[in-house]
């Protein structure tokens, strides 16, 4: 049986490269199907090589490795840098609010 990994670059080599003007062609939505905002950011993968099967093996991939869980994680100071034994702190370098940043249950923002 094949691991999501292999099944996702299965799905990959099958596809061909796209062509980004045949695919807008070939599906007047694809800028609906393959972009969404949240906010004022515009995630969009119209313009990248991709299809819908490509897209459901990137998620399934994410979520049999748990990035939402380390997300999380991440995000109530956890300690996640296995390597380090510590909290990564990529949430307190890019804080421009006035909320705390707890680790270990202490702020770290000056």
């Amino acid at each position: 049986m094949k691991t999501l990994v292999e099944q996702l670059a299965s799905v990959v080599s099958e596809t061909n490269a796209t062509d980004i003007r045949a695919a807008f062609a070939a599906d007047p939505n694809r800028f609906s199907r393959f972009s969404t905002r949240l906010s004022d950011l515009l995630l969009d993968y119209s313009k990248c090589a991709v299809n819908g099967k490509i897209l459901d093996g990137l998620e399934a991939l994410a979520k049999a490795a748990k990035v939402e869980e380390k997300r999380d994680a991440m995000f109530r100071g956890d300690i996640i840098n296995i390597t380090e034994e510590r909290a990564v702190l990529h949430t307190a370098l890019r804080n421009r609010s006035n909320r705390p940043i707890l680790v270990g249950g202490k702020d770290v923002m000056p």
